[in-house]
């Protein structure tokens, strides 16, 4: 065995403890097929994306990789998976954050097809593993379904078309915006079935609502948001100071009405006993510590879900929020070079696919076409 192989042995060993049971088993079965420590690290990294982003998008009530149980992956829909399609396509900053470990050279551009349709590879290979070719003591499959036999692998065949139709059934527009932003504050507190609930939701409600807001407001990463300083808000002209993808210094904007929530949490931050020199906008208390500290991403993550349900939209996400912006704007200001700015996208096709969300248009130019005199 080579240094090399050696080593890959040994890193193999070590990171394939952080995973569910399951995944060992994979690794196992794929070693008696003489695939190569290097090709099953290969594997476990693109195993690791998907699991987290699973998390992530509360498609599991895991808060750790490993507790990942197969009755989640057996649950997937392929609207889902699809959904983590339109995310690789995206290749969000806060992947950094959240996903990985460590940030690496794909983390700061956007995948190719390529890259793309090989994460979508390793994933079927699992998913075919635990449905066809696993079996427990009963001589059962681990999985009853295989969602990923429904996805195809060349993601060149899924249509900007196609991807928005997965988008627009999870996305709030026009007056479900103002709507849900209003939920949030006011309307859930009818959800609060206990008085320890409704005093929890009063404490951090200011928060939340100017957090979702925001989001709403201006089409924001959440990184992008918990990441936030005092000193990065310039509320004179309704701009967050921010890093973006690349390492790219950026201002982008927020409207009014985001302002005018923002601005009522300032006023009442002072709620969460931030320590001295305490910079972080949102904050969050905790029972181990004495000061507020910076807001955690999975706490956001949890109530946006939380808030959603409750409003009737189970599968809103913090990223939902960012694709119900950038949707909006385009409705209403048609100039994607402008969202593209606004959203830190580096290409245009990226940005291009909002542009397909409300095929109302389409339909409404379609009819225009079709309907002339002879």
């Amino acid at each position: 065995m080579t240094v090399t192989k050696h080593r890959d042995a040994i890193s193999l060993l070590e990171k394939v403890q952080s995973f569910p049971w399951y995944v060992e088993k994979y690794v196992e079965h794929k070693k008696s097929k003489k695939s190569s420590p290097s090709t099953l690290l290969g594997y476990l990294r693109d195993f690791e994306y998907f699991f987290r982003w699973m998390m992530a998008e509360g498609l599991t009530a895991a808060t750790e990789m490993k507790d990942i149980p197969l009755e989640d992956l057996n649950d997937l829909k392929k609207e889902s998976v699809e959904s983590y399609l339109i995310y690789l396509q995206e290749s969000h900053l806060y992947e950094r954050n959240v996903f990985l470990t460590k940030p690496t050279k794909s983390a700061k551009k956007e995948y190719s097809d390529r890259t793309i349709a090989r994460k979508i590879s390793s994933l079927k290979s699992l998913f075919y593993y635990l449905s066809a070719l696993a079996e427990d003591e009963d001589g059962e499959s681990y999985l009853s379904r295989n969602v990923m036999a429904k996805i195809e692998t060349n993601v060149e065949e899924i249509t900007p078309l196609a991807r928005a139709h997965s988008i627009r059934a999870k996305i709030l527009i026009d007056e479900e915006i103002q709507r849900f932003v209003h939920f949030v504050y006011e309307g859930y507190l009818a959800f609060c079935d206990t008085k320890r609930k409704q005093l929890h939701h009063l404490q951090n409600r200011d928060r939340d609502t100017a957090i979702v807001a925001l989001i709403l407001s201006g089409g924001f990463r959440v990184s992008e948001i918990i990441n936030l300083n005092l000193s990065d808000i310039v509320l004179e002209k309704n701009q967050l100071k921010m890093i973006r993808k690349g390492k790219k210094e950026d201002a982008p904007f927020f409207s009014d009405w985001g302002k005018a929530y923002l601005v009522q949490y300032l006023e009442n931050r002072g709620k969460y006993k931030p320590a001295e020199g305490e910079e972080a906008v949102f904050l969050a208390l905790s029972p181990t510590k004495p000061y507020g500290h910076r807001i955690e991403l999975r706490t956001v993550q949890k109530f946006v879900k939380k808030y959603g349900k409750a409003f009737g939209m189970p599968d809103l996400s913090v990223h939902k929020l960012r694709h119900s912006f950038a949707t909006q704007f385009l409705r209403l200001n048609p100039d994607p070079h402008q969202l593209q700015a606004q959203l830190g996208h580096s290409k245009i096709d990226t940005t291009m696919q909002y542009a397909h969300v409300l095929d109302d248009a389409l339909s409404q130019a379609i009819n225009r076409t079709t309907s002339y005199k002879e």
